[in-house]
């Protein structure tokens, strides 16, 4: 069964694909976003977020920023990027809604569903020794061990795990933040993601 994480990972690979099939491409790709798809993602899937926008080019500029190669399309890498980014930017204001609010049911998208996991999993590791708003070497083995044990074998080589933590550490503080999670998760699910498009 996969984990939390892995779910969260494995929904947006499929909310991706869900709308990078609809327009008829002339090209024949099917594996990126045309302007038209990723309207569509964001009005079903990130609705809250565009209607706090008073922009109505809003979409325009996102795709804009989104598209890093220019190429007229957002690629699977790109559509990561934007919801690390939102993850993110959102991670303070949904750690206190939820403090305040417990788990009610709130009615999300899948997108929605894979941000929200991407920060309760932060949190529930981050909580355990130290401060509690990073990952120590001792969290992240669990947060690998626990989430990723199938995809990583099991986080036994502590040789790997304190390369691993290193590389993430970019600021080197010795601990893992947030934005350096989501780094990691990122490249994981694009990771995955090239696997799934193999197959």
């Amino acid at each position: 069964m996969p984990s939390e994480l892995e779910t969260a990972m494995q929904s947006l690979i499929t909310v991706f694909h869900r709308y990078a099939s609809k327009d008829g491409k002339k090209d024949g790709k099917k594996d990126t976003l045309s302007r038209k798809e990723l309207r569509e993602l964001m009005e079903n899937e990130l609705s809250n977020f565009l209607k706090c926008q008073k922009d109505p080019a809003t979409v325009d500029k996102i795709m804009k920023d989104l598209d890093t190669n220019g190429d007229g399309v957002v690629s699977f890498e790109e559509f990561v990027s934007l919801v690390v980014g939102l993850s993110i930017a959102c991670e303070q204001l949904y750690t206190t809604s939820m403090n305040k609010m417990g788990k009610k049911s709130i009615i999300m998208t899948n997108v929605q569903k894979a941000m929200a996991l991407l920060i309760e999993t932060f949190d529930k590791y981050a909580s355990k020794e130290g401060a509690r708003d990073t990952l120590t070497k001792g969290e992240l083995k669990d947060l690998l061990k626990n989430e990723f044990g199938d995809l990583l074998g099991k986080a036994n080589d502590t040789t790997a795990v304190d390369r691993l933590f290193q590389g993430l550490d970019a600021n080197q503080d010795g601990s893992v933040d947030f934005n350096e999670f989501t780094n990691m998760v990122s490249c994981l699910t694009v990771m995955c993601h090239q696997h799934f498009c193999k197959k």
